[in-house]
């Protein structure tokens, strides 16, 4: 384990026991990222901070929850962004109809990952997507930073859901791989 992993889970291991000081350097840590993928995901500042906050909270609150050999805190962190961004998506969305969502995709012109992924983790995060086939890291892509659902990119692909999902499950798998070397 990395010494900035480690510290990252003596921290979250800090704040379940209400360790305030903890919970604002784990904070410093890794708001900004989260920030990011927020704005990025929903494309508006206002919503982006009130996801923001509303996942200090769920942190604070159930930070014991987290287990270190499931993922990195930052893994467990933005999970919790994400959940909740897909929410607000789903909330304002609707029912959106499928070539809006290619549209959307095509013309966001700037690859997710740099506006997402603000931090020193951003160059082996960009080395590791770089070296995923291209349905792998379309698909991630879209899940992790466009906040679409299986179902949704399916329907965007014209792919069977079990084909986005297997593509989802192993490119997640490779990345985990290749950010641990």
């Amino acid at each position: 384990m990395s010494e900035k992993l480690s510290e990252m889970v003596k921290l979250m291991a800090h704040t379940s026991r209400g360790d305030l000081a903890s919970f604002e350097k784990l904070y410093s840590a890794t708001s900004p990222r989260l920030y990011g993928l927020c704005l990025r995901m929903l494309g508006n500042r206002d919503e982006a901070q009130d996801v923001l906050q509303d996942v200090y909270i769920k942190v604070w609150h159930h930070a014991g929850e987290y287990h270190p050999e499931r993922g990195s805190p930052v893994t467990w962190i933005v999970s919790i962004g994400r959940y909740a961004c897909m929410d607000v998506l789903r909330q304002r969305r609707g029912h959106q109809d499928v070539d809006d969502l290619k549209e959307s995709l095509r013309s966001a012109g700037v690859e997710p990952q740099q506006a997402a992924l603000a931090s020193a983790d951003k160059e082996s995060l960009d080395r590791c997507l770089g070296e995923l086939s291209d349905p792998h890291r379309a698909s991630i892509q879209m899940a992790y930073f466009h906040g679409l659902s299986h179902g949704q990119m399916a329907r965007t692909l014209g792919k069977p859901l079990g084909t986005v999902k297997s593509w989802v499950r192993r490119g997640l798998d490779f990345l985990r791989r290749c950010l641990e070397r």
